[in-house]
């Protein structure tokens, strides 16, 4: 019996080697990129304030759903992500009286609290003209950094979305008076039946996050490297 038990064990053991092998194997291969590297998310609207609404469907809603997996993408990669919210509410936590003005304000606050490297705004679009679609990547017309981001996210953005829109800049206040560099995405056209559905499919909305993700890693890279340089030369 014991000599039984004994080979039982050691069958298990050549068994598990393959297995440890593996996750050894996953684990190093796994790159974080963008390890030390602080980002915020902000899921746009909330609360009172649902965005868009079309064929029964809040922009809201839609946002936060991206926004938490954009979230967990970026920590797969190493990043420390806050979002400025996790549910159904806006920046002033009221159920009445909802002000823009205050949400904004407190969006910028909350923002700017966690001195983060880059900021993702994230929205959905909508226009009076129901065949109109496609993503758009939006940056601080003044911000030389947010258009080089712009740039990256939304050529990796395309290869899903295969928007025919530019990037273009902008003056949105949570653009503006934010103290990172940042972009704000429109995924898609809310008014669009047809990328509608897509917008709320969650394997659509994991594509979009994996080339959000890649355009920012490519940005950082970039952006180290030039610094390196920089420095470099300071120094020589």
């Amino acid at each position: 019996m014991k000599r039984k038990c004994i080979m039982i064990i050691i069958i298990v053991c050549v068994l598990m080697i393959p297995f440890y092998f593996y996750q050894k194997v996953y684990s190093q291969s796994h790159a974080t990129p963008l390890k030390y590297r602080y980002v915020v998310i902000d899921p746009g609207h909330g609360g009172l304030d649902n965005g868009a609404m079309e064929y029964g469907y809040k922009e809201d809603d839609i946002n936060l759903s991206i926004s938490k997996l954009l979230k967990s993408e970026l920590e797969y990669y190493g990043a420390t992500v806050y979002l400025t919210r996790d549910g159904d509410y806006d920046m002033t936590k009221r159920n009445h009286h909802y002000s823009k003005q205050d949400d904004m304000y407190l969006r910028v606050k909350e923002i700017d609290k966690h001195q983060a490297h880059y900021l993702l705004s994230i929205h959905q679009n909508a226009a009076n003209n129901s065949k109109a679609w496609g993503s758009q990547v939006f940056h601080y017309y003044r911000s030389k950094k947010g258009k080089t981001l712009a740039n990256k996210i939304d050529r990796h953005l395309k290869e899903v979305t295969h928007s025919r829109k530019p990037i273009s800049g902008c003056g949105f206040r949570v653009l503006r008076a934010t103290q990172t560099v940042g972009v704000l995405i429109e995924c898609g056209f809310m008014s669009n039946y047809n990328e509608c559905g897509q917008l709320r499919n969650e394997n659509y909305q994991r594509k979009l996050v994996e080339q959000i993700v890649k355009g920012l890693i490519e940005y950082d890279q970039e952006a180290t490297k030039k610094d390196k340089k920089q420095s470099k030369k300071i120094l020589e």
